[in-house]
């Protein structure tokens, strides 16, 4: 995932604040052991991470006292604390290039960022684990560099975009309207679909061909801006499975059951994780019944949850998220 490529120092703070904004604060020791480090060495990289002032210009920072290490931040910068990171990353940067200039050659790329063949390889090798989780590799023995399948190559750009200039309100428009920009820039550059191909997936059966026009009305399906076409059994067993394990009121479980259909029907389609980052485990027996629940009622779950083994974790936020509402709403009425 992309927190990989991050510099040594920023990939520790960053698995650091990750597990501190699922317990905070939290014991020294506990979250040492967690991120295999001894507590004098975790206490070392927190104590260069205030001294160099990074907490000003990501606006998070941490406190340890008395063998308790607290995060201290604000919504805003917690959403954006990754995009942050990545951007001092030479990796990153690296692979921005690669994916805005397709035809760069390796002696070109030497040459834009003053590196010698070593370091460079040494760049491009950092990528690898990240672009394999996508199906994609580099290669300067042919162009385009960036290899792969084209639909996964403009998901892929997709995600880097929105970290590497992230929108000021994701929202389904925005998300939309940020894959076109993609979609349509990687057509400029000469990958269109001159020929429609059959979608893949067993869980949503696209009943449409893929080309670019295509493509674009799927991406609304899965940003909420149209409505899937699911077959009726789909979604009584996720309706079924929703209302059995969560205790959520039914009016908030219609809306949340379209996401996990969206959830579902995109998994299905795309390869490669959409937990961008290392997530600490924090499964409740909630999410963990819904899971199996899902694995007992849809066909091909078995298959898209091996493909997607972080989908109880997206589960999770999806849940929250909906309780989140619940609780706001019910404070207005108040």
């Amino acid at each position: 995932m992309f927190d990989t490529l991050l510099e040594k120092q920023d990939k520790i703070i960053f698995h650091l604040f990750q597990y501190l904004q699922k317990k905070n604060p939290c014991p020294l020791k506990e979250v040492s052991t967690q991120l295999n480090l001894s507590s004098k060495s975790l206490s070392r990289y927190v104590k260069l991470w205030q001294q160099s002032r990074n907490h000003d210009s990501t606006g998070v920072s941490f406190s340890i006292k008395n063998q308790v290490i607290e995060a201290i931040y604000s919504h805003e910068n917690a959403q954006l604390f990754l995009s942050s990171l990545l951007n001092r990353s030479d990796s990153f940067k690296l692979l921005v290039k690669i994916i805005e200039n397709p035809f760069d050659t390796f002696k070109s790329l030497e040459k834009r960022f003053y590196l010698s063949r070593a370091t460079l390889q040494r760049r491009v090798q950092k990528m690898k684990p990240l672009l394999s989780n996508y199906n994609l590799w580099v290669s300067f023995t042919t162009t385009p560099t960036l290899k792969g399948e084209e639909i996964q190559i403009r998901y892929f750009s997709l995600l880097v975009s929105l970290l590497y200039d992230p929108p000021f309100e994701l929202n389904a428009q925005n998300l939309y309207d940020r894959y076109k920009e993609v979609q349509q820039y990687r057509i400029t550059q000469g990958f269109s679909f001159y020929r429609s191909i059959q979608a893949p997936g067993k869980y949503y059966p696209v009943p449409f061909q893929i080309n670019d026009f295509g493509l674009l009305f799927l991406w609304q399906q899965f940003t909420g801006l149209e409505n899937l076409w699911l077959e009726p059994f789909l979604t009584e067993a996720v309706d079924f499975s929703l209302y059995a394990h969560t205790k959520l009121k039914e009016i908030t479980l219609l809306s949340l059951s379209q996401r996990f259909h969206r959830l579902h029907s995109f998994c299905d389609f795309y390869s490669g994780s959409l937990l961008l980052a290392y997530e600490p485990l924090f499964l409740t027996n909630e999410i963990k019944q819904l899971t199996y629940s899902f694995i007992k009622l849809l066909p091909n779950y078995r298959q898209l949850l091996i493909k997607h083994p972080e989908l109880p974790v997206l589960y999770e936020k999806l849940l929250q998220y909906s309780t989140q509402k619940e609780k706001n709403k019910w404070n207005l009425l108040g």
